[in-house]
C-alpha cells in the first residue's frame, strides 16, 4: 500500500495542479489559439519554430498535464521579430499560462483586455514593443503576478490604483512610457523589491505607502513631474540598494538617510533641493555613486572618511550648485574614485595633488580654484576628461596631459596661466574636444594639431598665437567647430580646409589674415561675422573683391613694334626691367579703362531703350555707387527715377508696378522689413496698394552679365508653376540687381513652426539637461502642428518635387530642399520655395554657391565626392525633412552622439536597424493614435536617406507611398 501511495503521489499532484489551473480545454485548443496569434504577427513562423515536432517539444514553450489533457503554461517569444497586434481571443484564451514573455519585438496596438484575465499568470513581460493605450483596472485580476514588465512602450493615461492590490508583486517596471496622473499607493505589495516608474509624466507627491515595502531594493522615480518635499519616508527602506529621484520637481532639503546602510546609488540631481550637503549620505558604508547636481545646495563638502575605510565611492557629481569651501583632503585620492564633477560651484583653494590612479573624469570648471594645475594629472593613464576652465589657475600648464592617449576632452580655458607655447599634440589620438581659449598662449600652432583625427571641437581663441594656420588642420576631418579668433595669426586661410565638410561653426575674427577665403563645401554657409577684423581677407562673404592678377602683356616682334614717340622732356634713366613694368602697368590700366567705358556705354544704352532713364543721372550714380549688401536703404535712395523702372508681373499684370512701388512696400528695403538672410540673398516683406502682401528677394550677383539674358532666365523661372511651389509673381532688374517678387505666406516656414528656438539642447535619448517644467510645455501640441497637417506638408512637397523631376523638361533639380524652404499659407498648405535659384546664382561673385547646392544637415553623402546635383540628391534632402516631421527634431545638433552618426539621419537609421524605430516618434504626438502612420512615414524617410543613391525611391514613388498612408485631415 505504501508503494502504491509512493507511485500515485506524483500523478495526484500533477492532476491537482491541472484541475486547479485549467478548464475542460485541451492542448488542441491551445494550439489553435497560438497558431491564430502567430499567423497575425509572424507569417513564416512554421519555418522558425520547427512545427515538425510536437508543440510541447518546442524550445520556446512548456506544457503541463498528461496526455491529451496537456496545456501550454509557459510561452517565451521574446526577440522573435514579431510584428503587428495581438488578436483578442488568442493568447488571452491560453488560460493555463503562468509565464508570457513577448518582450523585444515590434508588437503594436492596445494590449487585449483578455490578457488581464489570465489569473494564473506569474510573469507578464511585454517590454520594448510599441503597445499603446492605457493599463486597465483589470490588471488586479492577475492576483498571482510576481513580475510585470511593460517598459519602453507607448502606453499612456493614468496608472490604475489597482496596481497596489497585487500583493504577490515583486518586480514592476513601467519606465519609458507616457503615463500621467498621480502615482498609485502600493499599499498591499509587501514583497515589492523592484519599482521603476522612470521616464513618464507622473505628477503629484510620492504616496507614503511606497516606503512601507521593507524588501525594496531598487526605487527609480526619475524623469517625472513629481513635486513636494523630498520624501522623508525613504529612511524606512533599510534594505534599499538604488535610489534615483533625479529630474523631478522636489524641493526642500535631503533628510536623514543614515538607516540606508545597504545603499549603493543615490541620485537626486536636477531638482530644486536646497540646504547643506547631506553629511549623513557620506557615512553610508557601501555608497558607490552620489549625484546631487543641478540643485541649490550650499555649504562645504564634508570631510573624510566617506563610506568605509576602503573607499567605496566611485562617482561624485555635485555640479551646478552653490557649494563652497575647499575640497576635503584625501577625497580625490579615494582608491575607487573614477568620476568627480564639482563644476559651477564656489569652491576655493588649490586643487589637491594627491589623485587616485583610477580617475577617469575630473570636472572642476567655473569655480575659484587658485594655484598650480596639478602635476599628478600627467600620470593618470585612464583619464578621459579634464575640465579646469574658468578658474584662477596660474603658473605653467602641465602639458604632460597631452601624452595621455585615453584623453578625449581637455578644457583649460579662461585661466591666467603663465605665458608659454603650445605643445606637441601627436599623442592625443582620441581627443574629441580641445578648449585652450584665454590661456595666455603664444607662439605658433604646431603642425601636430593635424594628428588629432578624432577632434570635433577646437578653440584656441583669445591668446597671443602667431604664424599661420597649419594646412594639415585639414586632416581633422571630424571637426565641427573651429575658433581661432582674437590672436595674431597671419597668412591666408589654407584652401585645404574645404575638406572639413562637417564644419558648422567657424570663427577666425580679429587676426591678421589675408588672401581669399575658401568658398567651397561648408565654407559657402558661413557669414561675415566669422571673419571680422581681418581687413586683408577678401571674397564673397566679406564683400571684398579679391585683386585680379593680370599676366604681363606678350612682347611684340621688333618688326611689328610701333616707332617710339619723340621724347619732349629730358630722359630719366631707369633699368630696362623697370621700364617694362611701368609700360605693362600703363597698358593694363588703359585696357581696363577702355573695357569699363565700353561696358558702361552698353549698360546705359540698354537702360535708355528699355526704361527711358536720364543717362546723365545714371552715369553720376555709377560713378560712386553704394552696394546693396552694405546698405540696402542707401542703395535704394541712389537709384534715379525709380518710377520709370518697371516690375514685370506674371500674375496681376494690371497692377502696373514699378520699382518705386517696391521701395514704398518695403520702406526702401529697411532692415525692419527684412524677413531673413537666405542662402541666395535677403528677403523683405512688403504690402502693395490694395493690401496685396509680397516678399521681395534680392538675389546675390550671378548668372550672365547681359541684362537681356538675366531677364530671359527669370522669364523661364516664372513659367514653372505648381500648386505646391512658391511661384515667381514678378521680377525687376535695377542697377545690376535682380529683385524677385513672391506672394507672402502667412504661416511662415516649416522649420520655425516645427522647432522652437529654445528647444533641443539635449541628446534625443536623455533628458539630463532639461527641467520638467520645460518638458511639460513641450507635450502641448497646437493643432497647426498635428500629425495630419504634417502629413499634408509631406505629401504637398513630394508632389512639388515629383513635378520638378518628372513634369518639367528639362528636369529641374531643386538642390536646397529644407524645412526652412517650405512655406505655409493661411490654410497650412505647403509651398516649396527656392525653386531654380541655385542655377541663377551659382556663378556669382558675391556669394559663390557650389554647383551641388544644399544646406548643412540636408546634403546627401555623395555630394562630398561629386559636384553634380541629381534628383536623387533632392530625394535625400526630402527624406531628412520627413524625419524632421516625424521626430520633431532638427537635422543636426551636438546632442546627436557620434555613435548615431552625429545627426538626425544617423540617429534614426541606427534605431531602425536596432528595431527601435518607435523611439524616434515625436513624443508630443504619441497620444493621438497615429503611431502606425508616423512609423510608416519614418520608414519612407529611411528609404529616402539611403546612403547609396540608386537605392532611394523616385519622387513619384514617394508620393504614392505617402498617399497610401491614408491620413484623414481633421483640422482645417
Amino acid at each position: 500500500m505504501t508503494g502504491l501511495s509512493g507511485r500515485a503521489l506524483p500523478l495526484l499532484l500533477v492532476t491537482l495542479v491541472f484541475l486547479h489551473s485549467v478548464s475542460a480545454q485541451t492542448l488542441r485548443d491551445d494550439e489553435q489559439h497560438l497558431s491564430a496569434f502567430l499567423k497575425n504577427v509572424l507569417p513564416d513562423y512554421s519555418s522558425m519554430l520547427n512545427l515538425s515536432r510536437p508543440t510541447c517539444q518546442w524550445e520556446r514553450l512548456s506544457c503541463i498535464g498528461l496526455g491529451a489533457q496537456q496545456r501550454i503554461y509557459r510561452l517565451y517569444l521574446g526577440g522573435m521579430q514579431l510584428n503587428g497586434s495581438i488578436p483578442y481571443g488568442t493568447l488571452g484564451a491560453l488560460s493555463a499560462l503562468t509565464v508570457l514573455d513577448l518582450s523585444n519585438n515590434s508588437l503594436c496596438g492596445e494590449i487585449p483586455y483578455d490578457i488581464f484575465t489570465l489569473s494564473n499568470l506569474m510573469y507578464l513581460g511585454l517590454s520594448n514593443n510599441r503597445f499603446t493605450g492605457n493599463l486597465p483596472w483589470g490588471v488586479s485580476n492577475l492576483y498571482q503576478l510576481m513580475k510585470l514588465d511593460l517598459a519602453a512602450n507607448l502606453l499612456s493615461g493614468s496608472l490604475p490604483s489597482s496596481l497596489g492590490d497585487l500583493w504577490s508583486l515583486k518586480f514592476l517596471d513601467l519606465h519609458d512610457n507616457n503615463f500621467t496622473g498621480p502615482m498609485p499607493a502600493f499599499s498591499r505589495t509587501k514583497f515589492l523589491r523592484y519599482l521603476d516608474l522612470s521616464s513618464n509624466r507622473i505628477s503629484g507627491s510620492v504616496p507614503l505607502e511606497t516606503f512601507k515595502n521593507p524588501q525594496m531594493l531598487v526605487l527609480n522615480l526619475s524623469r517625472n513631474l513629481l513635486t513636494g518635499n523630498f520624501p522623508s519616508g525613504l529612511n524606512w527602506l533599510s534594505n534599499i540598494r538604488n535610489v534615483d529621484f533625479s529630474e523631478n520637481l522636489f524641493d526642500g532639503g535631503i533628510p536623514d538617510l543614515s538607516n540606508l546602510e545597504q545603499l549603493r546609488l543615490f541620485s537626486v540631481h536636477s531638482n530644486r533641493l536646497n540646504g547643506s550637503f547631506p553629511y549623513n549620505v557620506t557615512r553610508l558604508p557601501y555608497l558607490k555613486s552620489l549625484s546631487v547636481a543641478n540643485n541649490k545646495l550650499t555649504g562645504p563638502l564634508p570631510p573624510l572618511p566617506w563610506g568605509s575605510s576602503s573607499g567605496q565611492i566611485q562617482v561624485l557629481d555635485c555640479r551646478n550648485n552653490s557649494l563652497s569651501g575647499i575640497i576635503p583632503e584625501g577625497l580625490l585620492a579615494s582608491s575607487n574614485l573614477t568620476i568627480v564633477r564639482l563644476g559651477n560651484n564656489a569652491f576655493t583653494g588649490s586643487i589637491p595633488t594627491n589623485l587616485t590612479d583610477q580617475l577617469e573624469e575630473l570636472d572642476l570648471h567655473s569655480n575659484n580654484f587658485t594655484g598650480q594645475m596639478p602635476w599628478a594629472l600627467s600620470r593618470l593613464e585612464l583619464l578621459r576628461k579634464v575640465d579646469l576652465s574658468s578658474n584662477q589657475l596660474n603658473g605653467s600648464i602641465q602639458w604632460g596631459v597631452t601624452e595621455i592617449r585615453s584623453l578625449q576632452y581637455l578644457s583649460l580655458a579662461e585661466n591666467p596661466f603663465k605665458e608659454g607655447p603650445l605643445p606637441d599634440f601627436s599623442q592625443m589620438v582620441n581627443l574629441v574636444h580641445l578648449n585652450l581659449s584665454s590661456c595666455n598662449l603664444n607662439g605658433s600652432i604646431p603642425d601636430s594639431v593635424g594628428e588629432l583625427r578624432s577632434l570635433v571641437k577646437l578653440d584656441m581663441s583669445h591668446n597671443h598665437l602667431t604664424g599661420i594656420i597649419p594646412s594639415n588642420l585639414s586632416k581633422t576631418t571630424n571637426l565641427t567647430s573651429l575658433d581661432l579668433s582674437y590672436n595674431n595669426l597671419t597668412g591666408s586661410i589654407p584652401q585645404e580646409l574645404v575638406v572639413l565638410t562637417h564644419l558648422s561653426s567657424l570663427n577666425v575674427s580679429f587676426n591678421n589674415l589675408s588672401g581669399e577665403i575658401p568658398h567651397a563645401n561648408q565654407w559657402t554657409t558661413f557669414y561675415d561675422s566669422s571673419f571680422l577684423g581681418n581687413p586683408l581677407l577678401c571674397g564673397a562673404v566679406v564683400k571684398r573683391v579679391c585683386p585680379l592678377l593680370f599676366p604681363p602683356p606678350p612682347s611684340l616682334p621688333s618688326s611689328l613694334a610701333p616707332a617710339p614717340a619723340p621724347i619732349i622732356q629730358p630722359p630719366v634713366h631707369r633699368p630696362a626691367s623697370k621700364q617694362l613694368t611701368i609700360s605693362a602697368i600703363v597698358g593694363i590700366a588703359l585696357g581696363v579703362s577702355l573695357a569699363f567705358i565700353a561696358a558702361l556705354g552698353t549698360f546705359i544704352l540698354f537702360h535708355q531703350k528699355k526704361y527711358r532713364r536720364a543717362p546723365l543721372k545714371e552715369a553720376n550714380y555709377l560713378n560712386n555707387p553704394v552696394a546693396f549688401e552694405s546698405n540696402p536703404t542707401a542703395w535704394a535712395a541712389q537709384i534715379p527715377q525709380p518710377a520709370s523702372i518697371p516690375v514685370i508681373m506674371f500674375e496681376k499684370p494690371l497692377l502696373n508696378l514699378t520699382f518705386a512701388d517696391l521701395l514704398h512696400a518695403t520702406n526702401k528695403f529697411h532692415k525692419d522689413a527684412q524677413l531673413a538672410e537666405g542662402r541666395y540673398g535677403p528677403t523683405f516683406k512688403g504690402v502693395l496698394p490694395g493690401g496685396f502682401q509680397i516678399v521681395v528677394k534680392v538675389l546675390y550677383d550671378g548668372g550672365p552679365g547681359n541684362e537681356l539674358e538675366k531677364a530671359a532666365q527669370l522669364e523661364a523661372l516664372g513659367k514653372i508653376r505648381h500648386p505646391n511651389l512658391v511661384s515667381l509673381v514678378g521680377y525687376c532688374l535695377v542697377a545690376g540687381e535682380r529683385l524677385l517678387v513672391y506672394e507672402f505666406m502667412e504661416n511662415g516656414d516649416v522649420f520655425h513652426c516645427l522647432h522652437d528656438s529654445s528647444e533641443e539642447t539635449h541628446h534625443p535619448d536623455h533628458w539630463t539637461q532639461e527641467t520638467w517644467e520645460d518638458a511639460h510645455e513641450k507635450f502641448i501640441v497646437s493643432e497647426e502642428l498635428s500629425w495630419p497637417i504634417r502629413h499634408r506638408i509631406a505629401v504637398g512637397v513630394a508632389r512639388a518635387l515629383a513635378f520638378l523631376h518628372h513634369g518639367c523638361s528639362p528636369t529641374v533639380n531643386h538642390r536646397d530642399v529644407t524645412s526652412s524652404n517650405i512655406m505655409l499659407d493661411s490654410q497650412y498648405e505647403p509651398h516649396l520655395a527656392g525653386c531654380g535659384l541655385a542655377g541663377l546664382v551659382e556663378f556669382g561673385t558675391r556669394h559663390q554657391t557650389s554647383l551641388m547646392g544644399g544646406s548643412f544637415g540636408y546634403v546627401p553623402p555623395e555630394y562630398g565626392q561629386t559636384r553634380n546635383a541629381t534628383p536623387r540628391g533632392d530625394v535625400y534632402s526630402f527624406g531628412v525633412v520627413l524625419l524632421e516631421l516625424v521626430t520633431g527634431k532638427r537635422p543636426t545638433g551636438h546632442y546627436f552622439h557620434d555613435s548615431y552618426g552625429g545627426d538626425l539621419v544617423g540617429w534614426v537609421r541606427s534605431l531602425i536597424k536596432e528595431k527601435r524605430g518607435y523611439k524616434c516618434l515625436d513624443p508630443k504626438l504619441l497620444a493621438t493614435g497615429v503611431e502606425s502612420e508616423m512609423l510608416e512615414t519614418l520608414r519612407i524617410g529611411y528609404l529616402c536617406t539611403a546612403e547609396v543613391p540608386t537605392k532611394r525611391p523616385t519622387m513619384q514613388q514617394v508620393v504614392g507611398l505617402l498617399k497610401d498612408i491614408h491620413v484623414e485631415i481633421t483640422y482645417m
